[in-house]
């Protein structure tokens, strides 16, 4: 075979073998760009799937919201369409009521004031429960009624005058349901016993502390300052109300009488009289004004069995009495003040207030009612109660 046989043989085992390379690579290529279009493809699906559950859990989670919703306000949506229901009654009558009554366009807004302004009030009384509970709220109530009877008598005359007094009653009363219902059912819910007795309770603690405020504010004095200044003076303690104001009260576990100034200075004399400093006697301390078992002279005259004279002649210590005058009667709030009401009851004084306290409650008393009316200690209150309870039991008998 010549030369240039052999060459065109060649070139054209090159030119099949280019084709063949040139065939694979598009092939290769063709297999790259559909992986390609099949990976896009998958991640558009992908996607497409995450968008639609996405979708799906935000219908969901709105659902979930919406009964949500529903089971808390079902009172408020009931009643609501009930208020939607008789206002698509009674606004068109009562429009064209009042483009009768006008004789012009005007008229078509009267419904604006039978309706709405109820309404208004309404809102408005709700709004102020809710943003401030501690309000009253009596006035907007007062304007929901008085809005309220304007629309049921207007839609009353307007049915009276129209198809008779039956018409007009029902207009009035269609006129009304959906105002009424709300104050009922959604302005003024329901309470358990729980919160009304919380309630109650919240109201007799105000209307005792606002008297007992204006009490001490009759009780008190003026404090006059060198520049003018005026401010008034409370005398502290435990008082129990009454209906003419304060008066001193007996409370378990507080002293009876304040340590005042008499018993501090006695404190100190006797300490520097005395070698060995102050006897006391046991439980008892001189710098604490609240003793261990508050009880008075009287008590510990009848536990002890021993008179204030046999207590002298035993070697106890002698102590110095208050000078005998009475300090003159000072002026509290413009009242005088008794020199006596700071003294201590006798044995006979005290059982005579404790029969006439029993009789006039008719029942057996208790120590502790005793105690805090007489002011006495724990041990006589106990011993009047046995005797008055005593007295009546036989006369009771007889």
């Amino acid at each position: 075979m010549s030369g240039w046989a052999t060459q065109r043989l060649a070139d054209r085992m090159a030119a099949r073998e280019q084709n063949r390379l040139d065939l694979d690579a598009a092939a290769a290529r063709q297999a790259v760009a559909l992986a390609q279009a099949d990976e896009r493809a998958e991640k558009q699906r992908a996607a497409r799937d995450a968008a639609m559950s996405r979708r799906r859990a935000r219908r969901s989670a709105a659902r979930q919201a919406a009964a949500g919703w529903l089971a808390v306000h079902t009172v408020e949506v009931l009643i609501y369409s009930l208020a939607v229901l008789c206002a698509a009654m009674a606004v068109p009558a009562m429009a064209v009521y009042g483009l009768r009554i006008y004789g012009a366009v005007t008229g078509v807004l009267l419904p604006a004031l039978t309706e709405l302004g109820a309404w208004a009030f309404a809102g408005a009384v709700q709004a102020s429960r809710r943003r401030h509970p501690d309000r009253p709220v009596r006035w907007l109530a007062v304007g929901v009624i008085v809005f309220a009877a304007t629309g049921a008598a207007l839609n009353l005359a307007h049915g009276w005058s129209t198809h008779g007094p039956l018409a007009g009653v029902v207009m009035a009363a269609v006129s009304v349901a959906g105002i009424v219902a709300h104050q009922l059912a959604v302005a003024s819910p329901p309470r358990s016993r729980a919160e009304r007795t919380a309630a109650r309770h919240g109201r007799l603690v105000e209307r005792r502390l606002a008297r007992a405020r204006r009490a001490a504010v009759r009780r008190a004095v003026v404090e006059l300052s060198p520049d003018g200044t005026v401010r008034l003076v409370y005398q502290t303690g435990v008082y129990g109300t009454r209906r003419r104001g304060l008066a001193p009260a007996v409370a378990p576990g507080l002293p009876v009488d304040p340590v005042d100034g008499w018993d501090a200075g006695l404190s100190v004399l006797l300490a520097s009289a005395l070698p060995e400093g102050v006897v006391e006697p046991a439980g008892t301390d001189l710098t604490d004004p609240t003793p261990a078992h508050p009880t008075t002279e009287l008590d510990q005259q009848v536990s002890d069995g021993e008179s204030a004279d046999s207590v002298g002649r035993s070697g106890g210590v002698a102590l110095a009495d208050p000078p005998p005058s009475d300090p003159p009667a000072t002026k509290t709030g413009g009242r005088r003040v008794n020199p006596q009401a700071r003294r201590k009851l006798t044995a006979d004084e005290a059982l005579a207030a404790a029969r006439r306290y029993a009789r006039r409650k008719g029942r057996p008393v208790t120590a502790e009612e005793l105690r805090e009316r007489l002011g006495v200690g724990a041990v006589t209150a106990r011993r009047l109660r046995d005797k008055v309870n005593a007295e009546q039991a036989d006369g009771g008998a007889k």
